[in-house]
Parts: structure tokens; sequence; C-alpha cells
């Protein structure tokens, strides 16, 4: 699982309304203890498996600019996460 499965991940269990909030929180937590708690408090129910699989390729530390290409606020010709972007600019 890379980084951005990972945040795909975790976003897809965050409900749309809650979206915006929950990457303001998430970024602001520290620790990897901390964002768990961040996607458990916005909805993101993960499973074990999922959660050992994220921590295992995360390691905690997910920089903001893959947390904005996970949550869709990417621009390929901007960045160098990998992500779907379509951007042409």
């Amino acid at each position: 699982m890379t980084k951005k499965e990972a945040m795909d991940l975790v976003l897809s269990k965050v409900p749309e309304e809650k979206k915006e909030a929950f990457v303001k929180a998430f970024r602001e937590a520290k620790t990897v203890e901390e964002r768990f708690a961040v996607a458990k408090k916005y909805g993101a129910t993960l499973t074990d498996e999922e959660a050992q699989a994220i921590k295992a390729e995360v390691g905690g530390e997910i920089s903001d600019e893959e947390l904005d290409c996970a949550a869709g606020g990417c621009c390929n010709c901007k960045c160098s996460c990998k992500c779907s972007c379509t951007c042409t600019g």
C-alpha cells in the first residue's frame, strides 16, 4: 500500500461534508496515534488490517503535498506525488 493509497482509503471513509475539517485536523495531528484518533473522530473507522497496513507504509509521516493529493487538491505539474491528476498546465 502506497501513502496515496493509504490516504485514499482513509478519505474514502470520511463523509464528504466532513472532509475539509478532517484534512485540517489531520494536518495538525503530530503522531500516528493522534492521526488515527482524528480519522476515527471524522468517521473513518479502519479495520485492524487496514490500520496495520497504513502504519507499515506511512509510519506516521504524510507530507502536506501527499495529503493534498489524496484530498483532491493536487496539481501534478506542481508536485511529485504520482497521483492521478489530469492537469495539463
